[in-house]
């Protein structure tokens, strides 16, 4: 019998990704946040020569080491960006050097230019220690030419960028986004911007989809809104998915799943149409988890091969189930070899006991503050009479959400739990 747990849905959800093949050439100053459809292998090595790094003079360390020279003479300025032929360091003779200039043949040392006692009439006076090879960069210390330096799958960071550009290189070969098309149903919603009549509502999941699936690095494309008609909802899957424009589909409303469903026993709820949508149009794979918010997640595979993860409809429910299942599951499709949560964590103290029944997870909002030198989380009480997934005011107060496993009756006052910050900033 299938568990109508997290973990489940997690796993029959990557066991039908859908991943994204085609690749496109990305200019490196747009890169960021990108999936490499390639490894990326350096043909120059850098530095390309042999790189002073710091404002100095270029010697033969044998000169110090072990002939005692203290006097030298010096032939030249070479600077960085330099193009003049570099001719060999004789013993006895140093070249100042400046930052990121290349070093002379010959030269295996750089000593500083505030170390040198004296420097004047063309010849340089030293009498401090130095070390072999200080302050030189070698030929391909930093990176080195025909060595991986990225691997296909990886997610290109702003370091990335820079070090891209630096082996040359002003575009590379990334995956293309996932298209994840968006449906909303119900007949109460009205568009943001709409003038509201009668007992319509905003469409706040849309918005909201939209803007979560192009942060998780997919390109959001609205199918439409359906009304609460079976035909209606099944006309919408059956023409999304044979549009073959989507690599992905999530629908909001009409997926109620009863504690009956939680026990494996179906039943039919005209209003919750979209689980028998996704079965008419293909495979309903898994329906209702034992999470609080989003009981009534469902996934399934439509005929033509779309993957559809249908939400509750509920605002904080949309939220929580997208960073479960959604996001990584966005990040898979794109080919990225690492997983990623959009914001950190951190540890705090909970101020006051929670506790819940045992076979469900559930998640709790939190405020956050700073007391006696550490961080202290306090539970945003749901509203009365209980709503919480319906509520967009405890969404907006809260810094963070704490979950509560499973297996998990209770945590007591006092208790460490982790909280996953709605932030970068703890508010």
């Amino acid at each position: 019998m299938l568990e109508k747990t997290v973990k489940s849905l997690q796993e029959i959800a990557e066991e039908n990704i859908k991943k994204v093949c085609a690749s496109e050439s990305m200019p490196v100053e747009d890169a960021a946040g990108r999936i490499l459809s390639e490894d990326i292998i350096p043909e120059n090595n850098v530095p390309p020569f042999a790189r002073s790094a710091v404002d100095g003079f270029a010697l033969i360390y044998s000169d110090i080491a072990e002939n005692k020279l203290e006097t030298f003479k010096v032939r030249g300025l070479i600077t960085a960006g330099y193009s003049g032929e570099l001719h060999p360091l004789k013993s006895g003779e140093a070249a100042f050097v400046t930052t990121g200039a290349p070093v002379p043949p010959g030269a295996d040392t750089v000593v500083l230019i505030e170390d040198a006692e004296s420097w004047s009439g063309g010849t340089m006076t030293y009498r401090k220690p130095a070390e072999k090879g200080s302050y030189i960069s070698p030929v391909g210390d930093d990176v080195a030419a025909g060595k991986i330096l990225f691997r296909k799958g990886h997610r290109i960071r702003f370091c990335d960028i820079a070090a891209l550009s630096g082996i040359g290189l002003n575009s590379i070969p990334v995956f293309k986004k996932p298209v994840v098309g968006i449906l909303s149903g119900g007949n109460e919603l009205a568009a943001p911007g709409e003038k509201l009549s009668g007992s319509k509502i905003y469409d706040i999941n849309t918005t909201t989809l939209k803007a979560m699936v192009r942060d998780s690095g997919g390109i959001p494309e609205v199918v439409g809104t359906a009304e609460d008609k079976l035909e209606n909802l099944v006309d919408a899957f059956k023409s999304a998915d044979a549009s073959g424009k989507y690599d992905l589909i999530i629908s909001t409303g009409g997926t109620g799943a009863s504690f009956l469903v939680l026990e494996n026993k179906e039943i039919t709820n005209f209003y919750d149409l979209v689980p028998a949508a996704i079965g008419q149009t293909g495979k309903l794979l898994f329906h209702g988890v034992k999470l609080v918010p989003g009981k009534p997640t469902s996934f399934g595979i439509l005929n033509g091969g779309t993957p559809v993860f249908a939400l509750a409809g509920w605002p904080y429910a949309v939220l929580v189930t997208f960073e479960l299942f959604i996001r990584p599951y966005i990040q898979k499709m794109s080919n990225s070899a690492n997983i990623y949560k959009r914001y950190p964590s951190v540890d705090a103290v909970l101020k006051e006991g929670v506790s819940k029944e045992s076979g469900t997870r559930k998640y709790f909002q939190v405020r956050l503050a700073e007391e006696d030198g550490r961080m202290v989380a306090s539970v945003i009480p749901g509203p009365k009479p209980p709503s919480a997934a319906r509520s967009l005011s405890p969404m907006i107060k809260a810094g963070g959400s704490f979950v509560m496993e499973e297996e998990e009756t209770g945590i007591k006052p006092g208790d460490v739990i982790r909280v996953e910050l709605n932030d970068y900033e703890i508010s």
